[in-house]
């Protein structure tokens, strides 16, 4: 297992999709929140707020491009056929995938919101903050970091059900958008509430707005749900599949 992550690791960081992917996540998000602010009077605190905001709106639209270059075109290369004849076990294979994907997404989504923190607080100080600085920026700050990735971890299953690139990318990105959509069109009935606090396309929205105790376990519960789910669901594809 440990050589697989390597591998994958490496792989991941020679990759120039790796960069430009992290580059256009980071940067968007940051220069549309400095773009707003230049025209607002918001406090800090509510500036933070929209930097998650801004982030969450701009991975949607690139989260399924990385997925479909990382997991289907690794199909699609046959690296992933190559790992397999070379004795190493598909469970082994699918977690190292899975494992090097979610890190990626986590650590965009660290620097990004990092960046976009630094310009909130710099451009309009750090008043307004509703709550202890620990919990309502660190520990929301963290919290949303793993809804992301857990948010993410749908374009991964779907990338490996999928064995063309372009197609896995098109497919993601029209599933994401729609999902997006729902989520805030349905957000304000009371029972489309109940199953989107136990949903990270749903917590990316709740979490931006509410830290209690009761939906930060909320959160991390949707976090687990996915994060075994996914890897589950994803295995019963590849662990039958007549590799070609």
């Amino acid at each position: 297992m440990g050589s697989l992550l390597k591998w994958e690791t490496k792989q991941t960081l020679a990759s120039l999709s790796f960069w430009i992917i992290g580059a256009v996540m980071v940067l968007l998000p940051a220069l549309f929140l400095i773009l707003t602010l230049r025209g607002s009077d918001v406090t800090g605190y509510e500036a933070y707020l929209e930097g998650l905001s801004n982030f969450n709106s701009f991975m949607v639209f690139i989260v399924g491009i990385f997925a479909g270059i990382h997991v289907t075109g690794a199909f699609e290369t046959r690296k992933i056929q190559a790992a397999v004849m070379a004795g190493n076990s598909r469970i082994k294979i699918l977690l190292a995938k899975f494992f090097t994907y979610t890190a990626t997404i986590a650590l965009f989504t660290f620097i990004g919101i990092a960046v976009s923190t630094a310009i909130a607080f710099y451009m309009r100080g750090t008043g307004g903050i509703d709550g202890t600085f620990a919990r309502m920026i660190i520990a929301r700050a963290l919290l949303f970091i793993l809804v992301e990735t857990a948010y993410s971890a749908i374009c991964f299953l779907i990338a490996m059900f999928m064995r063309h690139q372009g197609a896995s990318i098109g497919f993601n990105l029209m599933m994401m958008v729609v999902l997006s959509i729902a989520v805030q069109l349905l957000i304000a009935n009371p029972t489309a509430e109940k199953i989107f606090r136990f949903i990270p396309a749903g917590q990316s929205l709740f979490v931006v707005g509410d830290m209690s105790n009761k939906n930060i376990l909320m959160a991390l519960a949707s976090v687990a749900i996915f994060f075994v789910a996914v890897p589950a669901l994803s295995f019963i594809r590849f662990g039958k599949e007549e590799l070609k």
